[in-house]
């Protein structure tokens, strides 16, 4: 499910800004996103976390410049490792949609429309066993818990062999085993030279695996490693109380 070897793409943001209507939701952001790195992205809610992320996507309309700088792949075309992988956060989910996890499968990674080809491939048969979903892929979607949706979300992303992870809270929903399983599925991403952007509120999971961390308060207020960075607002909060 996750090439050996997998380079990814550094990102350069200069003064990226973003309004709604007098609304400031990002303020001169300029930073640049180290290419095979894991990047954790913290800060308080309402700060434009999850803002950032769809920006970097192309979502929003900005002021500003953002640019992706893909690797040259030796022996293939220089498109043929573009590719993002995005898990937006987990938000209420219409659980009356009449759509089973083979169907959402076979839509998200069939170039073919789902009636030419019911089975699925057995790439994507291995990972549904490790994430235990087997044996649920003809319930709806809508059927299963929360950490269940989350964990197929993450496994359809890589199952698209993206050098570039962009992850909204993907810890949110997981059980204990869940969170394990996945953090293994993201090591294994990193560690094969894939780029990661994770927002993320868990100080101890951002410390034990980001590379570098950043607090986003509409501005990127700091950025360093993850413990300098804990450290900073550690005396930030004594500075308030």
């Amino acid at each position: 499910m996750i090439p050996e070897n997998l380079p990814g793409p550094s990102i350069s943001l200069e003064k990226v800004s973003l309004k709604s209507g007098a609304q400031i939701l990002l303020q001169n952001i300029s930073c640049k996103f180290e290419a095979n790195k894991w990047h954790g992205i913290l800060g308080p809610n309402g700060g434009g976390k999850s803002t950032l992320l769809k920006t970097i996507l192309g979502l929003n309309n900005h002021t500003g410049t953002i640019n992706i700088d893909w690797p040259m792949t030796t022996g293939q075309p220089k498109n043929a490792k573009q590719r993002i992988g995005y898990i937006p956060q987990l938000m209420p989910f219409d659980t009356s949609l009449p759509i089973s996890v083979r169907d959402y499968l076979l839509m998200s990674l069939s170039s073919k429309p789902i009636w030419f080809k019911r089975s699925l491939p057995s790439n994507i048969t291995e990972a549904l066993k490790h994430i235990e979903l087997t044996d649920k892929l003809d319930r709806k979607i809508g059927d299963l818990s929360g950490g269940e949706r989350q964990r197929l979300m993450i496994t359809t992303a890589l199952l698209q062999s993206p050098s570039l992870l962009i992850l909204d809270e993907p810890m949110t929903g997981l059980d204990r085993q869940g969170r394990e399983d996945t953090l293994q599925l993201l090591t294994r991403f990193h560690k094969s030279g894939g780029t990661i952007l994770m927002v993320e509120h868990d100080w101890n999971l951002v410390n034990e695996h980001c590379d570098l961390a950043y607090w986003i308060d509409k501005e990127l207020t700091k950025s360093d490693s993850p413990s300098a960075l804990l450290s900073w607002r550690s005396q930030q909060s004594e500075l308030v109380t």
